[in-house]
């Protein structure tokens, strides 16, 4: 072996990164990822084996009811605390004097997932003031 080649070879050495030139704060940081990682898929691992199958329940609220050039407009809130998604959820409300129906609105609530609420709106040409209104949710579909 001649002398060139010995030095061509030390430069070659000295060129090449080490091996373990991670540094320690670069260890703590993916051993804290790592971590969250494996906390995260055992919390969804325990929430799947132990939440129990329950179908939707919807329960209806009335936000506010507002004057609108038609007539009145009634929002509301669907709230869902069920296990599951109710798609296409058909919502009517009532208006009612006594045993008499005045009026009815109808609508549908595309998609309403498990522990969610959405809001919406039905429109009446009486005022609901003057008369019971009632909310009631009537059927879904699973997605």
């Amino acid at each position: 072996m001649t002398c060139s080649d010995a030095g061509g070879q030390e430069d070659a050495r000295r060129s090449q990164p080490a091996l373990d030139s991670t540094s320690p704060l670069e260890w703590i940081i993916a051993a804290a990822g790592g971590l969250l990682l494996v906390a995260a898929l055992a919390y969804m691992v325990v929430f799947a084996v132990t939440t129990p199958e329950r179908p939707p329940a919807v329960t209806l609220s009335v936000t506010s009811v507002t004057t609108t050039p038609g007539g009145y407009l009634v929002s509301f809130r669907a709230a869902n605390a069920g296990g599951e998604t109710a798609a296409g959820l058909q919502v009517s409300g009532e208006l009612r004097q006594g045993e008499t129906l005045i009026e009815t609105s109808d609508m549908s609530i595309d998609y309403l997932p498990q522990r969610s609420e959405r809001r919406g709106g039905l429109f009446f040409s009486a005022n609901p003031a003057d008369h019971q209104l009632s909310l009631r949710a009537h059927g879904y579909s699973e997605p």
